[in-house]
């Protein structure tokens, strides 16, 4: 049975002010690395799981392929990934981690984990794995979503709604 629409409302409400929080988060955050936009750290974590294409690497962060190609030149310009030979086809290239961009990657990892222990102090692990659960859920239902929209060819609700008077 589907949600009542006012606590969709509410909900959309609330993750509009997380994803602010984030957003002013990540303007006013310490740089690990000085040559690197937080904005890369997307296509580091992405590389934890093994090499990969560009391409496949634009579509796990969501971001085009033109973005992700100058941000893995960056991060190959500061020795944190390197480009190998695709094993399955050797015209092709894949970006993998390297040494230090893992070391980096597990750093960041560490001082999320811990900023995450201060804020969620007065939380048991009962209850943080729980949000992360219905978390993890929605993020799969949000990601399910814009599959969908992407194979239709079909645009996302507008934010609000307009509405076309006829000319007539």
């Amino acid at each position: 049975m589907p949600i009542e629409h006012a606590v969709a409302m509410e909900l959309s409400t609330e993750l509009i002010q997380l994803v602010k929080k984030i957003e002013a988060i990540r303007h006013h955050s310490p740089r690990v690395h000085p040559g690197i936009e937080p904005s890369s750290y997307p296509v580091l974590f992405a590389l934890r799981h093994g090499p990969a294409r560009v391409s496949a690497l634009a579509e796990l962060v969501h971001s085009d392929i033109s973005t992700v190609s100058r941000q893995v030149s960056n991060l190959v310009g500061h020795d944190l990934v390197a480009k190998v030979s695709d094993p399955d086809d050797g015209r092709a290239q894949h970006v993998a981690l390297t040494e230090e961009g893992a070391s980096l990657v597990q750093r960041l990892q560490d001082g999320r984990g811990r900023w995450f222990q201060q804020i969620l102090a007065d939380w048991d692990d009962e209850k943080a794995r729980d949000f992360t659960r219905y978390l993890r859920e929605f993020i799969g239902d949000l990601t399910t979503e814009i599959d969908r929209a992407r194979t239709q060819g079909a645009d996302f609700p507008e934010f609000p709604p307009t509405t076309r008077k006829d000319a007539s």
